[in-house]
C-alpha cells in the first residue's frame, strides 16, 4: 500500500510529511501531489512505534498469547524481543528452527534473543550465535559466585570485531555485600562487552536499539519502516521536561504501513509479525560506545 501521511507534528521538529510505500517510509519531505492515497493527519502528534523485551517463544503459543500481543500493541509495542531458552549449547541450530516454526503466528515483529546459562558461555557457542546472525544473547546466573569462572578473555576474542550483544541477568542480591559484587560485576563486564541494560525498564531505548541493530530501521519516523504512533493532540497536557506521550496510551498504532489499533479497536493479522534477527547487528552503535 502507498499513501501520504501529512501535517501529523513531530517533537521538536513541528509538521511532519511522509511518504510510505511497501511498508517503509520512503520520503520525508514537503508533501508532493500525486494520485494516491492522502492522509491528512492534523491534530496528531507523531512519534516512533516502541520496541519491548516480550514473552518467551513457549508463551508466545499458549492460552494467554494472544492477550499479551493486544497489551503489548495497546501500549505502542510493534516490535519485541523474544527468549529462546537454549539448555545446551550444542542444541541451538535444533532450537531455533523448532522456535522459528513455533512462531509463525506473531502479529507484530520481533527479535529472536537466545537465554542460556553462563555455563554454555564458551567460544564456539559465541562462533555459533554469530553463525546463526543472533545480535544479542541473555546470560543468566543463578549465582554471583559463578561469574569468575567464565573464560571471558577468551569470549572477548572470540567475538573479535563482531558486534554481539549482551542481557546479562544476575540473582537478585541477598546482602549489601552480594549488591556491592554484582555492581562490581556489571561495570567490569561494560567495560569489554556491549551490554542492553534495560535503562527504561521493558522498553527499549533509542540507544538500546541502536546496541541491537534495530535502529535505524526500527525507532524513527524519517526513514525504515513504517511503524509510529499518533496521538490525538487535544488529549496533550501543558508540558515542560516531559516527553508528549508519556503515560498515556496511542490512539493509533502502525506497523509497517498496517494499522494494528484505531481508538479502542485493535486487529492483530496472525503471521503479520516478521523476525528481525537478519538486520545488521551492531549498524550504527551509539557514539557513547565508540
Amino acid at each position: 500500500m502507498k499513501y501520504w501521511l501529512n501535517h501529523a507534528v513531530e517533537e521538536n521538529k513541528g509538521p511532519v510529511h511522509i511518504k510510505i510505500e511497501d511498508e517503509v517510509i520512503t520520503y520525508r519531505h514537503y508533501y508532493q501531489y500525486e494520485k494516491i492515497i492522502n492522509v491528512h493527519a492534523g491534530g496528531f502528534h507523531i512519534e516512533p512505534a516502541k520496541a519491548a523485551i516480550g514473552p518467551t517463544v513457549q508463551q508466545c503459543n499458549d492460552q494467554k498469547g494472544q492477550r499479551r500481543w493486544e497489551t503489548l500493541v495497546k501500549k505502542g509495542v510493534t516490535t519485541t524481543l523474544i527468549m529462546m531458552p537454549v539448555k545446551k549449547a550444542s542444541q541451538l541450530d535444533h532450537v531455533t528452527e523448532q522456535s522459528l516454526n513455533l512462531l509463525n503466528n506473531v502479529p507484530i515483529d520481533y527479535l529472536i534473543v537466545p537465554s542460556v546459562h553462563s555455563r554454555q558461555l564458551t567460544p564456539a557457542f559465541m562462533r555459533q550465535l554469530l553463525r546463526r546472525n543472533f545480535p544479542v544473547v541473555e546470560i543468566y546466573f543463578t549465582s554471583l559466585s559463578e561469574c569468575p569462572y567464565v573464560a571471558w578473555d577468551w569470549i572477548k576474542q572470540a567475538l573479535g570485531p563482531e558486534p554481539l550483544s549482551f542481557i546479562f541477568r544476575f540473582p537478585p542480591p541477598d546482602s549489601a555485600e552480594e549488591q556491592i559484587e554484582k555492581n562490581k560485576w556489571e561495570k567490569a563486564l561494560s567495560s569489554h562487552f556491549h551490554i542492553v541494560t534495560f535503562e527504561n525498564g521493558a522498553l527499549l531505548s533509542k540507544n538500546e536499539m541502536q546496541t541491537i541493530g534495530l535502529y535505524p530501521v526500527k525507532g524513527t519516523v524519517a526513514r525504515g519502516d513504517a511503524d509510529y504512533l499518533l496521538y490525538y493532540e487535544s488529549k496533550r497536557v501543558n508540558q515542560v521536561d516531559r516527553h508528549v506521550s508519556e503515560g498515556q496510551p496511542p490512539d493509533i498504532v502502525v506497523l509497517r504501513g498496517k494499522v494494528l489499533k484505531a481508538g479502542h479497536q485493535v486487529q492483530l493479522l496472525k503471521g503479520f509479525g516478521r523476525c528481525c534477527n537478519a538486520f545488521l547487528p551492531g549498524r550504527l552503535r551509539s557514539i557513547q560506545r565508540v
